[in-house]
């Protein structure tokens, strides 16, 4: 959810970033159109495994 408003900039509160550890180096991204369909599609893999295991 973090990961996500950080990528879509709804989320810019550095405290709230701080959980994401090393995936803030991706916060601008979102400057790059291009680009944002590369970075998500892990954090969207990972969402369906663990919605897929529960």
């Amino acid at each position: 959810k973090t990961f996500m408003g950080m990528i879509r900039h709804e989320i810019t509160d550095e405290q709230q970033l701080e959980t994401l550890d090393e995936a803030v180096a991706l916060k601008n991204i979102s400057h790059m159109p291009s680009r944002v369909k590369c970075a998500v599609l892990g954090w969207h893999t990972l969402e369906d495994a663990l919605q897929k295991k529960s």
